[in-house]
């Protein structure tokens, strides 16, 4: 896989990813909601497919910014591995050498 695509698949998943920020803080300005419909992270930029999470368990995998979550089927091993399976959704961490992509677009760490 070149580099460019790599970058490509790291900036969709993280544009994912500020989407379900932002899904967060709305839920959690309305109360503590005990489920939250997210958005699954994957880097299909067209993948409309719907997470259940608690805000514990979205925090608990948004703590490291190369974690991501995603529908079963999702997952992409030439730049992600699967670290848990769990019925609905799964946890990945980007590869090595694609960390770096998505840490930098993490605005959590900025």
């Amino acid at each position: 896989m070149t580099d460019a695509r790599r970058r490509r698949l790291a900036k969709n998943e993280a544009l994912f990813r500020d989407v379900n920020e932002r899904v967060e803080e709305i839920a959690t300005g309305h109360g503590e909601p005990e489920i939250v419909e997210f958005l699954c992270e994957c880097v299909d930029v067209e993948c409309l497919r719907r997470v259940e999470l608690s805000v514990d368990v979205y925090e608990r995998i948004r703590s490291d910014p190369a974690q991501f979550f995603v529908t079963p089927g999702h997952e992409r091993p030439d730049v992600e591995d699967v670290i848990e399976e769990e019925p609905g959704y799964v946890v990945v961490r980007k590869h090595p050498d694609t960390r770096p992509l998505v840490e930098d677009r993490d605005g959590r760490t900025d």
